[in-house]
């Protein structure tokens, strides 16, 4: 983890502080498509986040995949953010966009986008840059899946969030455990811990990337519950716990009556043995009683 101070605005990568916005591309890229979603990762991770934040956090209200049009200095920003969410707002109904304008100039407390190999330029640059000018507190950048250029290599997690009134940048390059298996604290980004209830790492998974016959590694954006240190989960990984923890107390249970039920055997062994003792007492005391019989 590597962390940059600015007065204003961060450099683009710790590894390329003064790499103009060029120097990062490779080679040309291809027009954008039309939308955001680039890939099924891409797709998933968004969806993923979205669930998390949904499902955690019900009385914040969470974006996904929209423009965001702001008003900075007079001029009309258009900011497309992969997911954006803003403690504390009530909004129940869906929209087509969010216009800050329609929320007395509100920022999102948090934006992230993840990454591709059309928008990985303008994510790290100039909307890097106007989160920056609009006071947005937190800005998150991912790459969970690109393998080229080196400078956005999966893993990468950046964040640039804005603390004692200067912007700060935070990068991980590793992740902090393997799907399935235990967290490792160390390798967590805590950032802004008076607005944001959970810190970020980053996860491999088990399922591969294929590309061009090629299988490379996948990663996961995750967040970390402050209080518990666990994962925090989607909607559904939380029912299935659920489902487990009732089957689980269902197996206890039928234990418990087996076990029960085995005491009864062994006490009704045990009432029976009596029994036959008495009855061998009985004959034997009416013997004694009767020795001509």
């Amino acid at each position: 983890m590597s962390r940059l101070e600015t007065e204003r605005v961060v450099h683009l990568n710790s590894r390329h502080h003064e790499a103009e916005l060029h120097q990062l591309q490779e080679k040309p890229l291809k027009k954008p498509r039309l939308g955001r979603r680039e890939s099924e990762p891409h797709s998933h991770k968004i969806n993923y986040l979205y669930d998390v934040l949904s499902t955690n956090f019900p009385n914040d209200r969470t974006f996904w995949d929209l423009h965001h049009y702001f008003n900075l200095d007079g001029e009309r920003v258009d900011l497309q953010f992969d997911i954006s969410y803003f403690r504390g707002l009530k909004l129940s109904e869906q929209v087509p966009s969010f216009n800050s304008d329609d929320f007395e100039g509100l920022r999102p407390t948090m934006a992230v986008n993840i990454l591709s190999t059309s928008t990985y330029n303008s994510d790290l640059g100039l909307t890097a840059q106007t989160c920056q000018e609009l006071g947005i507190p937190v800005y998150v950048i991912f790459s969970d899946h690109i393998f080229e250029p080196r400078a956005v290599k999966a893993p990468f997690l950046k964040v640039i969030y804005e603390e004692g009134g200067k912007y700060q940048m935070a990068e991980l390059h590793e992740p902090c455990c393997k799907e399935g298996e235990e967290i490792d604290p160390t390798k967590l980004l805590d950032v802004r811990p008076d607005l944001l209830p959970f810190k970020f790492g980053i996860m491999l998974l088990n399922e591969k990337y294929l590309k061009k016959g090629k299988r490379y590694p996948l990663y996961q954006l995750v967040l970390i519950d402050r209080k518990t240190g666990k994962r925090l989960k989607t909607k559904t990984e939380i029912a299935m716990e659920k489902i487990k923890e009732k089957e689980q107390k269902i197996k206890e249970a039928e234990q418990k009556i087996k076990e029960v039920e085995q005491k009864a055997k062994e006490a009704e062994k045990k009432a029976e043995e009596e029994r036959q003792r008495c009855l061998e007492l009985e004959h034997e005391l009416e013997r004694l009683k009767n020795p001509d019989k």
